[in-house]
């Protein structure tokens, strides 16, 4: 059996990212770039853009970058962020992706399912996202894009490449050609207290950006969309200071405040 072939990786650090939470990755989800591979690698790169992705795929399909550790999570896909990875095809939707990055982009999809333990299946929410999707697949809880393709035959032709390479032989791994690549919890990292450009209004994540934006939280809140104990304490301190119902729950009644006070 083959040895399923990947493009070469190398490694070019974001500074946009935050930790799982404790959450184990079940959803592989690809997207296209809206910019060109060079572009879109040094964008990510910068922390004001507030996005990032795992791997970046060139549009040749014979590169691609490593830009967040798979043990951290890549600020991609909105509320699906937490249990994701991000894999970013360069180019454009309404263009399209040549045939080549169709091809490469399949082999990683493949190898990132089989690397987390994820069956080769179409993700979605009757399944609690559990597989591989488009970003467009996603709808609202994604953000509400449109990429990759809304081309049914282009999209069962690329199942069927992944299914190909996921049936075969694995490499024994995929690391980028430099030694650089940050661990999965640098010391004294301190996640972003802005509001990213991948979160929703609504999202308990940005939520949590706004109770760090507005001092309420000290530390500041793991950004990670998980409604644990800091947070809802930190709810509760917003909820007396807005003079609102004390009960720790971020509803709409504590979202419509925190737009009010600015967040």
């Amino acid at each position: 059996m083959a040895v399923l072939q990947l493009p070469a990786l190398i490694w070019t650090a974001s500074p946009n990212y935050s930790s799982r939470g404790g959450q184990t990755t079940r959803l592989v989800c690809i997207h296209d770039c809206e910019g060109s591979f060079a572009g879109s690698v040094s964008w990510f790169a910068l922390a004001r853009s507030q996005v990032s992705a795992h791997i970046v795929l060139s549009e040749d399909g014979l590169r691609a970058v490593q830009m967040v550790a798979f043990a951290n999570k890549a600020w991609h896909a909105c509320d699906v962020n937490s249990f994701s990875e991000g894999i970013e095809a360069a180019g454009f939707a309404a263009k399209g992706l040549g045939s080549p990055e169709w091809a490469a982009l399949a082999p990683i999809v493949a190898f990132r399912l089989r690397a987390n333990g994820i069956p080769c299946q179409r993700a979605s929410a009757a399944n609690n996202w559990t597989g591989y999707c488009q970003h467009v697949d996603l709808g609202a809880f994604g953000g509400g894009h449109h990429d990759i393709t809304l081309d049914g035959g282009i999209r069962a032709a690329f199942d069927e490449l992944v299914a190909g390479a996921f049936a075969e032989e694995m490499p024994a791994s995929w690391t980028p050609s430099t030694s650089s690549i940050a661990p999965a919890s640098p010391a004294g990292f301190t996640p972003s207290g802005t509001v990213r450009h991948d979160f929703a209004p609504g999202s308990l994540e940005w939520a949590q950006a706004a109770l760090n934006k507005l001092g309420f939280a000290s530390p500041p809140l793991v950004v990670d969309g998980l409604d644990g104990f800091a947070t809802r304490v930190a709810t509760r301190e917003f909820q007396a200071h807005a003079g609102i119902a004390v009960d720790g729950d971020v509803g709409p009644e504590t979202f419509a405040a925190l737009e009010k006070a600015g967040a």
